[in-house]
């Protein structure tokens, strides 16, 4: 008896670039497109970057550190990035009563256009790059992605070239924060100065929101957001193009540590990868305020 082939979901490539399956051909032009309302919150970051966590500390924001009436306001709203099946067609018909705390992973060509007219606020999180192609690996092997991603080796040299999913971390990160770091409708946070800094972070996004909290609030949003709760509560369905017997949930937080990718980086990989980074990181502002360890 020989082994079965391995199967893996694949990608959806929409103009030379790779999304996820669940990503449609007409997505990237709709989502550019997008209505926004100018109480809008786009919380956007690459993949494994925080994300889910900054969504939930946004949505508790804004409802003061009131977990009950986050998960009563947010609970029922879509999972996942906008990007995702027809979810920025489910957020449109939203009410207007309050603010719309919406998730994506769009690069820059393809977040809805009339962010950069002012309209809405977008929170940016920047994750360590290192930390970002381990995490990245730990999730698209999980979830059978591609064959490409299914070891460690391949999926770092993966990460470094421009087709990768969701293109690579410079690819992505760059082109906002060089081109839109003084808007004011930009705040840019690092996973590094969130994790070091939590309560600090939680004032300067509610301040850029302009929705100021008292000291008690403040620390209510600390404890509803800490990644012990995050963790424990932060589970959602395993996303598929068809429904399955016994659905399937998991993790979306696994480690949420910094220095994480010392366990997979190999001495060679790490010389490689810092030659890199310098190279394509030189002159860039950004450099000053990425952390690879504590």
């Amino acid at each position: 008896m020989t082994d079965q082939p391995k199967t893996y979901q694949g990608v959806n490539v929409i103009n030379g670039f790779k999304w996820p399956r669940h990503v449609y051909d007409d997505t990237p032009d709709n989502i550019h497109n997008f209505e926004v309302r100018e109480d809008d919150v786009f919380v956007l970051a690459y993949i494994k970057a925080g994300t889910h966590w900054t969504q939930e500390l946004v949505r508790n924001i804004v409802c003061e550190g009131n977990k009950d009436n986050a998960k009563e306001d947010y609970g029922s709203d879509p999972k996942g990035p906008i990007e995702f099946g027809d979810n920025y067609k489910k957020y449109d018909s939203f009410s207007t009563e309050k603010p719309r705390v919406m998730m994506t992973h769009a690069r820059v060509d393809v977040l809805p256009k009339q962010v950069f007219e002012g309209k809405g606020k977008v929170v940016f999180v920047i994750r360590n790059p290192k930390d970002s192609a381990v995490s990245c690996w730990h999730f698209l092997s999980e979830r059978r992605m591609l064959e490409e991603y299914e070891e460690w080796d391949s999926c770092f040299e993966a990460s470094l070239k421009a087709d990768v999913l969701y293109g690579n971390w410079f690819d992505f990160n760059l082109p906002y924060y060089e081109n839109h770091r003084d808007k004011k409708n930009f705040l840019f946070l690092t996973y590094e100065e969130m994790k070091l800094d939590h309560k600090g972070c939680v004032v300067r996004i509610s301040d850029f929101l302009s929705r100021p909290l008292s000291e008690e609030q403040v620390d209510k949003v600390v404890q509803n957001t800490s990644f012990s709760n995050m963790k424990a509560n932060n589970r959602v369905p395993f996303f598929q193009l068809k429904k399955e017997k016994g659905e399937r949930t998991y993790a979306l937080l696994r480690k949420g540590v910094i220095g994480d990718w010392k366990t997979r980086f190999t001495v060679a990989q790490n010389e490689r990868f810092d030659a890199i980074y310098n190279q394509r990181m030189e002159g860039s502002a950004l450099a000053k305020r990425i952390v690879f360890e504590t």
